[in-house]
Formats: structure tokens, sequence, C-alpha cells
């Protein structure tokens, strides 16, 4: 049942509850998924590499390090190609795990600082492997991952430069210098490059995600984000409320005036829109004249009060212009109301369809 609500009218059965802390996941820290072919070319690499480390120390030169013995090189290698194994046969069934990824990452960093500490030239050709980790994890999983490698690199690398050579510093001095600054120059100058293929990656992602005229999210990008923020509201016991907003007499606009004053309305509705909501709602062009709102951690009541605010902020530039254009906004709760987006948006278009056609009645809510 559906009762329709005139402006101004509140659901006084709810009280805005307490919040205890930002519940919401916290994004500051997170890797971007590259394909499942994408990562099976980086375990392919790393058994290939596993493979040359065991030629290298087996058959490359007479095998002598204080730390381990060749043996134990060789159970350590093995013991590598089983953790990549059970990796690569968890990424084919969960591609997306970026738990994983940094797990890979930081054992790639400790398994090439086994080898460089065992490596037995003065200075160690397997130390360059470093660069491999963090150019592999940079071009794969962005710029946050990139970093992470960086700073685990350096910070290992220098750890296991100290254990080899803490004893006999002078004399591989220069060379451990040079072969540093060249590391250094290599991982500063593939900074730089990532850092500017990631400005364009997502300023090019941005840009698909947004309706050219009003700069809103479009219909695939709201889509997708109101799946992510329907599944957090159901694991964190959250309310959102969808808010459905359809232009009246906006024809006219066209008719009257032309389409070029008829995107001027749909730009500046977009901006009374974005500057009623608060920056963690979402706003979409879903249609023509159509608009959605997501608001996170709100109550019906509350959004009625938006609703008025969006009214009231449209009325005034109406008035200013002398257009004959209103707004109709339906407003639903999950998952009291449905689910998922779309059954949200349909029964509150239903309930906008039967009240159409009272022109008092501009914001109707689901009971």
């Amino acid at each position: 049942m559906r009762e329709a609500r005139p402006q101004g009218f509140g659901d006084r059965r709810r009280q805005e509850r307490r919040r205890n802390g930002d519940r919401r996941q916290s994004r500051t820290y997170q890797c971007i998924a590259a394909s499942w072919p994408d990562q099976r070319l980086q375990f392919i690499t790393r058994y290939l590499f596993t493979f040359i480390g065991i030629v290298y120390f087996n058959w490359g030169f007479e095998y002598n390090s204080p730390w381990m013995t060749l043996g134990q090189m060789n159970g350590f290698f093995v013991g590598y190609l089983l953790w990549n194994t059970i990796l690569f046969l968890h990424a084919r069934h969960a591609p997306d795990s970026m738990h994983r990824v940094r797990i890979a990452l930081w054992g790639d960093v400790v398994g090439i600082s086994v080898v460089v500490l065992n490596d037995p030239w003065v200075v160690p050709l397997t130390s360059m492997v470093y660069i491999v980790i963090v150019l592999g994890n940079g071009m794969r999983y962005g710029m946050r991952c990139f970093t992470e490698a960086v700073g685990a690199s350096f910070l290992f690398a220098m750890l296991t430069l100290t254990l080899r050579y803490y004893q006999s510093l002078e004399g591989v001095m220069p060379a451990i210098l040079f072969m540093n600054l060249f590391g250094a120059l290599i991982l500063l100058y593939a900074y730089v490059l990532m850092a500017r293929v990631e400005r364009g990656r997502q300023a090019l992602q941005d840009s698909s995600r947004r309706d050219p005229l009003t700069n809103l999210l479009n219909r695939s990008a709201l889509e997708e984000e109101a799946d992510r923020l329907l599944k957090a509201a159901r694991e964190h016991d959250m309310p959102v409320v969808v808010m459905f907003a359809d232009l009246d007499r906006f024809k006219s606009i066209n008719d009257e005036h032309g389409h070029a004053e008829g995107d001027e309305v749909l730009r500046s509705i977009a901006r009374i829109l974005t500057r009623s909501v608060r920056d963690t709602d979402l706003a979409a062009r879903y249609g023509g004249d159509e608009f959605v709102l997501i608001l996170q951690d709100i109550e019906l009541d509350q959004a009625m009060r938006i609703s008025e605010r969006i009214q009231k902020r449209l009325e005034r530039w109406v008035r200013q212009r002398h257009y004959d254009v209103g707004i109709s906004i339906g407003l639903g709760e999950a998952p009291r109301h449905g689910s998922t987006l779309q059954e949200l948006l349909d029964q509150v278009d239903a309930a906008l369809y039967e009240c159409k056609g009272r022109r008092d009645l501009s914001v109707v809510a689901l009971a």
C-alpha cells in the first residue's frame, strides 16, 4: 500500500539514528583489480623467474653462502613455487581479491630478498628483480599498489644489503651506491610515468561515468554505484533512500524556447540537486528529464525535507526566468520498499504516475 504525502508532511514514526562513527567501508586504500589474463601472466612470470633462480644457484656458479646451504635454497624455491600455486588457484576463483594481490606483492619482495642475501656476487645481479616487482605490480594494479611495492622493495633491499655487507662495507661501497642510484632513477622515472598514466586513466574513467550535459552520473554508473551502496546498506543495517525526480511540463521549454534553453534548464536542475544533498550522496541523470538521487544513512522524513529544499530552490529559479516547469519527486527506502535499485524505482515510479494529475501534490513517499 502506498501513501501519498503532501509537501512538508514528515513521517514521525522514526527518529534519527545515532551514528557511532562512519560505518561505511573505508576506501582510503584500494588497488585496481587487473583482469584474470593479466594476473595469469604475472603468475607465469613468477614461475619463470623461480626456475631461472633454481638454474642460477645450482649450475651458474659454485654456491657458497654463509646464510643458507644449497639444499635450503632449493627448499626455499620449492616452497615459493607451492606458495605461488596456491595463490594462482585462489586467483582463478577470486580474481578481484585485493588482499591476495597485496599478500603476493609482499611475498615477492621477501622472496627476492632471500635470493639477494644468498647471491655470491659482490654486486648481486638478482637485486634488479626488485624493479621487476615494482613495475609489474604498478602497471597492473595502479598507483597505490605501485607505491606500496616501491616502499616494500626499498625497505627490504636496504635490510638485505646491510646484512650482506655490514662487515666489508668499505670495499663495495662504490658499486652499491651506483646500483642503488641506478635503481632509484629507474623507479623514479617509472613513478612519474605511472602517475601520468593513472591520472589519464582516472580522467577517462570519470568521463565515461558522467552525463556530458549535466556532469551527473550517467545511468550505467548509477546502477553500478547503487549495487554497491545497497549491498553495504544490507550488511550494516543502514537505511538508504532512493529519490526519483521527474520534471513536469519540460517539453514546453523545448517547444517555446528551443533545445538550447532546455539544455540550460537541465544543467540548472542538476546544480540544484547536487547543492541540495551531501557529498556522500549520489545524483544521476536517469533519462531525458528524469533524475535519481541515492541518499545514504538517512530516514524518509529527513529525505522529505531534502525534497522540500529542492522544490523551493527550483521554484525560486523558475520565477526568475518565468518558466512554466515543475518537478515531481518520489521517495522509497531500502530495504523496506525493495532490495535493488530497479525494484525501488518501479515502486516509486508507479506511485508518481498515480498522483501525476494532482498539481498540488509534488512529493510522493512510499508508506
